[in-house]
């Protein structure tokens, strides 16, 4: 995954560890501290499929074999027209 940004063009990308969004359906999960490369010019981040594999099967773990989370939290839901 190391070389040229292929969203922007730029050449630096660095190893960094994000939150990152989970979304299945209606369903979201959020993962701390995941490993990605990131664009340093447009931000644009790169994930190894390993990685969005493991996460894939910890959120279907959690939903469908009852595997407890770190945390769980309330997310309120808004319609940008309703602001």
């Amino acid at each position: 995954m190391a070389g040229t940004c292929p969203f922007c063009g730029h050449g630096h990308r660095v190893a960094k560890r994000v939150e990152y969004l989970y979304r299945f359906g209606e369903r979201l999960m959020i993962v701390t501290d995941v490993p990605c490369l990131e664009c340093e010019f447009c931000g644009e981040q790169y994930f190894a499929a390993t990685v969005l594999k493991r996460i894939e099967a910890d959120f279907h773990a959690i939903q469908n074999m009852g595997k407890k989370p770190m945390n769980t939290i309330q997310v309120p839901v808004e319609a940008y027209s309703n602001l």
